[in-house]
């Protein structure tokens, strides 16, 4: 028990010999950014700091009166804000390539993102879109969920 007790001290007198010694080992440095600043006047302290009404409440409309009426029907419902806005459709994710007229008819060239697609008249570009039709200077495609016309104008 006394072995215990001496080991004990030694290691805590051990550890304070360490402490000590790396306090005095490591210098303060001195901070010469602050140095080469230029020191200024101290400011004047404000004369008096008014720290009550920072602590002031404002009274609640009718907290004043513990026994006034108080009513526990819930607030008229708001007023209708009208109708949703009517859904629209995307703008065209399509950009013009071409279009080819032949024997059978106009077809349509149009590119989404790195891919082209191919489409006649009434026939499905994507799940989405239709051909609805391919005129001289303008196609007209149908977003198909909406059943929205959308025109696609050709460069000129």
């Amino acid at each position: 028990m006394k072995r215990a007790r001496l080991v004990l001290l030694g290691l805590a007198a051990a550890a304070l010999v360490a402490v000590a010694s790396v306090e005095r080992a490591v210098p303060p440095s001195p901070r010469s950014d602050l140095q080469s600043v230029p020191r200024s006047t101290p400011q004047a302290a404000p004369q008096s700091l008014d720290y009550g009404k920072a602590f002031l409440r404002q009274p609640l409309p009718g907290a004043d009166d513990p026994f006034g009426q108080r009513s526990w029907v819930p607030p008229p419902p708001r007023a209708p804000a009208g109708p949703p806005p009517k859904p629209a459709a995307p703008p065209l994710p399509f950009a013009f390539s071409g279009v080819m007229e032949d024997s059978d008819g106009k077809t349509l060239f149009v590119r989404r993102g790195d891919s082209v697609l191919i489409g006649r008249a009434h026939e499905l570009l994507e799940p989405n879109y239709r051909v609805e039709e391919i005129g001289t200077d303008r196609a007209v495609l149908v977003y198909l969920p909406l059943e929205e016309r959308q025109v696609l104008p050709y460069p000129k």
